[in-house]
């Protein structure tokens, strides 16, 4: 369903491993396992490298769930998101998600060498707009 990790210590990158299994329960679940790893870094603000190379979409309701965790996301420091994407549909799904949510601040990326090359080469302060 997902799995949550630290992909970059020293960068704060952290990797949320989507599946199209997951349910809005799940994400639910992935944001309190978030908000205990972003608790570790010492300082505010954090990136994000979403896995989603198997996700052809989600279920309705889980993408609602993906609106409000972007939001809750945003709210608590995160920066960027580098998504790692191959299916049009799920980049489609993506795209109107991000709306939804007034997140600015996602890229879309084939491999997880370029998603995460972006956020480790690019600092914030020459953020993306």
């Amino acid at each position: 369903m997902y799995r949550i990790t630290i992909v970059n210590v020293e960068h704060k990158v952290i990797g949320i491993h989507w599946t199209s299994e997951l349910t809005s329960e799940g994400v639910e679940e992935a944001n309190r396992d978030i908000e205990r790893l972003i608790q570790q870094f010492s300082t505010p603000g954090f990136d994000v490298l979403v896995y989603m190379q198997d996700v052809t979409a989600f279920q309705p309701e889980t993408q609602k769930a993906i609106v409000s965790h972007q939001e809750w996301l945003l709210e608590v420091g995160m920066q960027r998101a580098a998504v790692i994407v191959k299916s049009q549909v799920a980049k489609l799904q993506l795209k109107r998600t991000t709306r939804q949510s007034k997140h600015k601040r996602e890229l879309h990326f084939l491999t997880e060498d370029e998603a995460l090359s972006f956020l480790i080469e690019n600092p914030v302060h020459e953020q993306i707009t």
